[in-house]
């Protein structure tokens, strides 16, 4: 069992591009996108749970390694994304969520090329995990 990086990596596009929009004002094409990333989200959703159903089939290290690998590719790809699509620094870490402060730590430390970094290891390491490598 294995799901595509490409389709979790078009579905993390949208997620990122409908919340920068919205940050930007651009309300009603947030809107949109928002509507075809959560259709898309619960489709392939019900699609997956109806395929372990009639397969009884359940592999918990498989289904881990998937989780882990979107969790990954969300963190190499979200930001960039969001910060295109909202207008801002591709640089720019916001400074609500715990997360970003701790992001906004290592950059005042040592700058951006960590963090760039790391995204690229945990893109690598997610789509690898998603391929069932």
């Amino acid at each position: 069992m294995t799901i595509h990086p490409l389709i979790l990596s078009f579905f993390l596009l949208l997620e990122a591009v409908f919340e920068g929009l919205s940050l930007s004002h651009h309300l009603i094409a947030s809107e949109i996108v928002e509507v075809v990333w959560l259709a898309g989200v619960t489709i392939g959703l019900f699609c997956w749970i109806n395929w372990h159903q009639v397969n009884s089939f359940y592999d918990r290290k498989k289904l881990i390694r998937l989780l882990i690998g979107y969790v990954l590719l969300r963190f190499a790809l979200f930001d960039l994304i969001f910060n295109v699509s909202a207008g801002l620094d591709i640089n720019y870490i916001g400074d609500t969520k715990l997360f970003d402060k701790g992001l906004a730590v290592i950059r005042d430390m040592w700058g951006m090329s960590p963090i760039w970094f790391s995204r690229a290891i945990a893109g690598f390491w997610g789509t690898l995990w998603l391929l069932g490598k």
